[in-house]
């Protein structure tokens, strides 16, 4: 069981994949193809791994035209994180047939397999796991607002921190 997982009180949901495909036409990176295939020749394995199924999309246009709830979903994480939306860089995966059908399901990547780890990556609306998001986060706004209330009780006791 992860930390989060623990301090949440609640489990990360397995096999939530509806097989919508979306993650699968939407994969994002920081890194742009060239910076990807430096990694991999480095010897990173994620970068080889992702290389090994994912290709770029030519443009930002391309990608939301396939796959609008991933990019949608990974440019929020942007903001969120601070990074730069321009240089997100959106890849689709080499056995993905038609819109959601996975030529490998069955035998699909440990990366397919374990998408998503957590609730704190980019999630489609449109993905089996957006709901135990959305749960997630709503017990990590919840604790944050319990927080804010501990603290301003201890504010007006006059209480500070040893």
């Amino acid at each position: 069981m992860q930390e989060w997982e623990k301090l949440l009180g609640m489990k990360w949901p397995q096999n939530a994949c509806d097989r919508s495909g979306e993650c699968c036409r939407g994969a994002a990176q920081l890194a742009p193809w060239d910076k990807l295939i430096q990694q991999a020749a480095e010897g990173s394995q994620t970068a080889r791994n992702f290389l090994s199924q994912y290709i770029p999309y030519p443009n930002r246009t391309e990608a939301l035209l396939n796959a609008p709830d991933a990019v949608e979903a990974s440019l929020e994480i942007a903001r969120l994180r601070g990074d730069k939306e321009e240089d997100i860089i959106f890849y689709h995966c080499i056995y993905l047939k038609g819109q959601s059908a996975c030529q490998i399901y069955e035998d699909r990547p440990a990366l397919c397999r374990d998408f998503p780890e957590s609730p704190f990556g980019a999630i489609p609306k449109c993905c089996g796991y957006s709901e135990a998001q959305k749960q997630c986060m709503d017990k990590i706004d919840a604790m944050k607002t319990e927080l804010q209330r501990l603290k301003a009780l201890q504010a007006s006791q006059g209480m500070t921190d040893a």
